[in-house]
């Protein structure tokens, strides 16, 4: 997906009628989540407080899952999306699914949604943008491989990656590493000078309960 693309796409998305595709689409954006593993993603998956999240066990050669740091995007579409949840079950508990099913509105927390194939299919149709859902993974991927991030550290953070997938990884990191060298020179650069602006105090973020079981 382009990066105009997904600028459609996010576009798209704060008009979306529904409540929870635009916290859905964007976690995997954020993660490079396969589809089905944010699907049956439960609560007890999701720390607030180390700003951790687990992924099941799918695919991975340990069969111990893995984790993924949220950064700053991640953890409000995390805690904005429990906000949410929890004023429409009253409460968040640990066996409860992220995205719970429902056939017109989401109303059964103990099981996940099986609707985002829909949803997506008319979402990408507005944005008039043709890839597939698990073609968010690869462009999370891509934009990680194009930071320059290694190997180990891609398949800590995606999971299991086929050599073919990975090599493809490999060659656009090469091109990134190639345009970050054109950065490069012997010729000496005038920082322009900004004026300090005053900090205002910081509060710590309240964070979203989820109940013990």
């Amino acid at each position: 997906m382009t990066p105009e693309e997904e600028a459609r796409l996010l576009k798209e998305l704060e008009e979306a009628r529904s409540p929870v595709l635009a916290a859905f689409i964007k976690i995997l954006l954020l993660t490079c989540m396969r589809c089905g593993e944010l699907i049956g993603m439960r609560w007890a998956q999701v720390d607030f407080a180390q700003r951790v999240v687990t992924v099941g066990k799918a695919k991975t050669d340990a069969g111990t899952g893995r984790q993924i740091p949220m950064n700053q995007e991640l953890f409000d579409v995390m805690t904005d999306h429990a906000q949410w949840f929890t004023e429409r079950f009253g409460e968040t508990l640990p066996e409860h699914y992220l995205f719970p099913a429902g056939e017109c509105w989401p109303n059964d927390p103990t099981q996940p949604s099986k609707r985002f194939k829909t949803a997506w299919t008319n979402l990408r149709k507005k944005a008039k943008v043709r890839c597939r859902i698990h073609d968010l993974r690869h462009t999370a991927i891509t934009k990680l491989a194009e930071s320059g991030a290694s190997d180990s550290t891609i398949m800590a953070l995606a999971g299991h990656l086929s050599r073919a997938m990975m090599e493809r990884y490999s060659h656009i990191r090469m091109n990134a590493k190639r345009q970050a060298v054109e950065s490069l020179s012997l010729k000496p650069k005038v920082q322009p000078t900004t004026p300090s602006l005053p900090q205002s105090e910081e509060t710590a973020p309240v964070l979203p309960t989820v109940k013990p079981s």
